[in-house]
């Protein structure tokens, strides 16, 4: 994760900062963070800490300073590394792409060879037979599942994510299995409900699927009729219907069996936010600059238009609306009865790296502090990644992963985006655009059978 010529540099000073760092403290003014090689090796006031004379000292008197931020929910593109490394974003989960691919980019990353953010991966998404998109793979027998989970754990796969049509009896399996190699499980699930999700040992549920038909305790069937989005505004339009009395039993569930939840909210709500103005405006600036042309036209027409976000139909919108208020409420009912709440933003449609700044403004829209807000995309994230010991917080011996923003983002957590300096390894990260970006590697056009589908195959 650092270049082989980290360790003959000289050490790196961050003086002069307040230090937000990340594990909820109160903020240290005048800090000073001593950085040697990769790591942070000193951590408090700026006239306790002594400097070598080699040492390059980096003045950041009136800005704040964090960690590097975590999105723990992500689908990469070959085109997205700098933009999330321009947003502070320096680790990212990915949820879903060809096994073969992703992990050959993540140690492309580890390498030197790809500017980008580190990257865990979970690889190809597990479901049902037969697989809806073209990195899921499907699943025939529980046997199958014991294997694919072996697979992916043999390959470098830090997690194992579920779709929509897996069943509880297939769940169970693949939480068994991933549990024996200390491998975490979440789900976007549709098929089996969150309850049920839960008593299997879930981990996690991605946009808090799977909810609605847990307050029913009931199961819900493929719509192979709609499309994406069509299905988007139903599943949407489905929370209104929440009786937040009811609510609250599957919620102490959820927290009994320590599921944590990611909400995606810049995605999944932005329809029914009140930024949702604002957010198209951005979108539209970045698809202007010159910079970005390596960003695929397809996505840049998009970010534009902000079409899929716009309704017509006030009844839906309405309606959106108000599973988006109840949805909140229990985003912040789950964490004050010790839950977890886990800052992941999705980026189908929006802009890498920004868009997880969004969800730290729709988190503190829901309810939480903005302090709470960066403990969630630093140390709690990091923390469910099992890399607690090395991310999440600005103390001695962790990575030097850190995001400096001009402005205090405990007042506005907008501020979190006034990006001054990132820091990444311990080099600082060049937060420019480069109208020439790529990977060695470009994101293959994919066919079947997929990598993993020939590996359970053969065995």
């Amino acid at each position: 994760m650092c270049s082989s010529d980290s360790e003959s540099k000289p050490a790196i000073a961050l003086v002069g900062g307040t230090l937000i760092d990340g594990g909820g403290a109160a903020p240290l003014r005048d800090a000073a963070i001593l950085i040697m090689g990769n790591k942070i090796v000193e951590v408090g006031s700026k006239n306790e800490i002594e400097y070598a004379t080699a040492t390059r000292i980096l003045d950041v008197t009136g800005k704040y300073i964090l960690p590097g931020l975590i999105d723990i929910h992500v689908h990469c593109f070959d085109w997205m590394g700098e933009l999330f490394l321009a947003h502070g974003v320096t680790t990212v989960k990915d949820l879903g792409n060809d096994f073969e691919w992703i992990s050959t980019v993540s140690a492309e990353v580890e390498q030197g060879k790809v500017r980008g953010p580190r990257i865990f991966y979970v690889g190809n998404g597990l479901d049902a037979s037969p697989p809806d998109r073209d990195t899921h793979v499907g699943l025939d027998s529980p046997e199958i599942a014991r294997h694919a989970v072996e697979i992916l754990h043999s390959g470098g796969a830090s997690a194992i994510k579920v779709r929509e049509k897996i069943t509880p009896e297939l769940l169970r399996v693949i939480i068994e299995e991933a549990h024996k190699f200390g491998m975490l499980v979440t789900g976007h699930i549709r098929r089996t409900n969150a309850r049920e999700a839960a008593f299997a040992g879930i981990d996690g549920l991605e946009h808090l699927s799977g909810f609605v038909e847990a307050i029913g305790n009931c199961n819900r069937q493929e719509e192979p009729a709609k499309d994406a989005r069509q299905i988007l505004i139903s599943d949407l339009k489905a929370y209104s219907a929440i009786d937040l009395a009811k609510a609250e039993e599957p919620i102490n569930l959820l927290v009994d069996k320590r599921v944590a939840l990611v909400p995606t909210m810049p995605i999944w709500w932005r329809i029914a936010s009140d930024w949702r103005d604002d957010f198209a405006r951005e979108d539209a600036e970045y698809a202007k600059n010159a910079a970005l042309v390596y960003v695929p036209e397809d996505v840049r027409k998009q970010w534009a238009s902000s079409l899929f976000y716009k309704l017509d139909n006030a009844n839906d919108l309405a309606q959106i609306q108000s599973g988006y208020k109840k949805l909140r409420d229990l985003l912040v009912s789950h964490h004050r009865a010790g839950g977890k709440i886990l800052a992941g933003s999705d980026t189908f449609f929006s802009v890498p790296g920004l868009s997880l700044h969004r969800e730290l403004m729709l988190l503190v829209d829901a309810g939480f502090s903005p302090l709470q807000a960066i403990s969630f995309a630093t140390h709690d994230n990091a923390e469910f990644l099992g890399k607690g010991a090395a991310l999440g917080t600005i103390v001695p011996g962790k990575l030097a992963d850190i995001l400096v923003v001009s402005a205090n983002p405990l007042d506005d957590i907008r501020n979190t985006q006034r990006v001054a300096l990132v820091i990444k390894d311990g080099q600082v990260v060049d937060t420019s655009y480069h109208a020439n970006y790529s990977i060695p590697t470009p994101r293959p056009k994919l066919s079947r059978p997929l990598w993993l589908e020939k590996r359970v195959a053969l065995n």
